[in-house]
C-alpha cells in the first residue's frame, strides 16, 4: 500500500519548500532509499540542485538532475518531466500536480507551501490520493 505524507508549511518563504525537500531527501537517503524529487520546471530543478550542494555545511546530498538519456547512479534524482527515473522508492513532489508516474513509488512526500494557490493545489492532490484509498498522513511544519 502506498503511503502519502503531506507536509504543510506554515511559512511563506519560498526557499523553505526546497529546504524541506532536502531534509526529507536526506533522511530517506540515510535510510538507504532511492529518492526522486519532482519539481514543476527545469528552473525549479536547477534551483534545487544548487541547494542540495550546500544543504549541509559539512557535506552535500549525492544527487543529479534526471535526464532520461543520461544514466546516473546518484541515489537522489531531481526531475521535472513526465518521466521518472526507474528503481526509485521515495517520491518527493514539490510541483502543484500529482505526477503521472506516482504509482511506481512506495512512499510519496507532498510538500505544500502556505500561499493560497499552493494550498488549493495541495487539497486537490490530497483528494486525488484519498479517492485511491492510500494511507494519508498530514504534518504541519511550523519552522
Amino acid at each position: 500500500m502506498i503511503q502519502v505524507d503531506f507536509y504543510i508549511l506554515q511559512t511563506n518563504i519560498r526557499q523553505r519548500k526546497e529546504r524541506l525537500a532536502c531534509q526529507i531527501a536526506d533522511k530517506a537517503w540515510h535510510q538507504n532509499y532511492q529518492v526522486y524529487v519532482h519539481t514543476g520546471s527545469q528552473m525549479a530543478a536547477e534551483q534545487l540542485d544548487l541547494i542540495m550542494w550546500v544543504f549541509k555545511e559539512e557535506s552535500f546530498l549525492p544527487h543529479d538532475i534526471y535526464y532520461s538519456n543520461t544514466p546516473s547512479s546518484a541515489p537522489i534524482q531531481i526531475g521535472y518531466t513526465e518521466q521518472a527515473c526507474e528503481n526509485m522508492e521515495v517520491l518527493i513532489n514539490t510541483s502543484k500536480v500529482v505526477p503521472v508516474f506516482f504509482e511506481q513509488f512506495q512512499r510519496i512526500a507532498e510538500i505544500v507551501a502556505s500561499d493560497n494557490i499552493e494550498r488549493e493545489a495541495g487539497r486537490n492532490r490530497y483528494r486525488f490520493y484519498q479517492e485511491k484509498n492510500y494511507v494519508l498522513k498530514v504534518h504541519e511544519i511550523n519552522h
